[in-house]
């Protein structure tokens, strides 16, 4: 099959550093060109996967100095543009939100589908009544539940555990990952840790393309720092990142809005590191509660499941993520509506 996938063009494939969307989308074409799929990737140009990559500009606009708000606009748009302008090219369209694909879909008989690593209910129903040939494809069945519609079809987020690192022995510390927003529960952690008299690692960073990120890290964060128990670094590449969840006690993550997916969950079981999560969103899907982490429902919870965190099996955790979130389960589930659409098409 001939299939082109899409991405921002903000982050390259892989990202330099670490970024959900776009591994979960090096994966994507690393597993279908290994399956004899003719891929192409439309990115930016310092891309790296085994497949052809067509690119409008040589490098992501993130790590572009001369880049602005008003250029990223254009080189989204032109990516795409790029990519439909021969869609006839190919058997089918894979395209990984945020993109402009959907705007562009009826103008081709070649079928689209879109991920969502993440969108709006008013979005997806505009997208669902306007454009006929673009078909939405959720990462959990908690992200289609809140978007109206659990007949949406669901495929999980795959992880390649070969590339993550497993921590037998933890050392004596928590961790915690996110940007720089109320919904990743960062404040929320910091206290957790602070009444439980644990250490926590922060790993995150301000967004700058979010007004009030800097002020909830300035207010919310910033103050409890003390280099000692409460520890922060901005960010790590992926590899590194990996390495110290794996040597993490226990992953904490009372998050604060219902999280589609939350691959650093997954990513964190796959090394080995419980993970502790406020059962909402899609939590209850990715943690087998009392087996590779606890589903909690307040701070009072947590805390106590700090305490018994040494009780669960950290080779049970990675292969939990093994038996459900595999590259090779993500690819099967999408080759399955891959063939959905071409045929439908016919």
């Amino acid at each position: 099959m001939k299939i082109a996938q899409i991405s921002s063009v903000y982050l390259s494939i892989p990202p330099k550093t670490h970024g959900g969307t776009e591994w979960i989308v090096h994966d994507l074409c690393q597993e279908l060109t290994r399956r004899g799929h003719q891929v192409e990737l439309f990115a930016s140009g310092d891309s790296q996967v085994d497949c052809p990559v067509q690119s409008v500009l040589p490098v992501a606009s993130l790590d572009d100095p001369e880049s602005t708000v008003y250029l990223e606009k254009e080189f989204e748009t032109r990516n795409t543009f790029n990519l439909y302008r021969q869609a006839n090219r190919f058997d089918l369209i894979h395209a990984h939100w945020p993109t402009l694909a959907p705007y562009f879909s009826d103008f081709t008989k070649t079928p689209t589908l879109v991920t969502y690593a993440y969108i709006e209910k008013e979005l997806h129903d505009y997208y669902r009544a306007t454009f006929r040939n673009c078909a939405p494809v959720c990462v959990s069945r908690a992200q289609a539940k809140s978007l109206g519609d659990e007949s949406l079809p669901v495929v999980y987020n795959g992880v390649d555990l070969g590339q993550i690192p497993f921590g037998e022995k933890p050392e004596d510390f928590f961790l915690v990952v996110g940007r720089m927003t109320p919904g990743k529960g960062i404040a929320e952690a910091i206290s957790i840790a602070k009444k439980a008299d644990v250490r926590l690692l922060i790993v995150g960073h301000v967004a700058s393309h979010l007004p009030w990120s800097e002020a909830y890290f300035e207010n919310e964060v910033k103050p409890h720092i003390d280099g000692v128990k409460i520890k922060r670094v901005e960010r790590l590449p992926r590899r590194e990142l990996l390495e110290v969840t794996s040597r993490a006690k226990g992953f904490l993550f009372p998050l604060q809005w219902d999280e589609p997916f939350g691959m650093v969950v997954v990513e964190s079981m796959a090394s080995g590191t419980p993970a502790l999560a406020y059962a909402r969103g899609s939590m209850p899907e990715l943690i087998k509660d009392g087996e590779t982490g606890y589903l909690l429902r307040n701070e009072d919870e947590m805390i106590d499941a700090l305490r018994k965190i040494d009780k669960l099996d950290r080779k049970r955790c990675r292969a939990w993520v093994g038996e459900k979130f595999s590259v090779e389960q993500m690819v099967d589930g999408y080759e399955k509506l891959y063939k959905q659409a071409v045929s439908s098409r016919h």
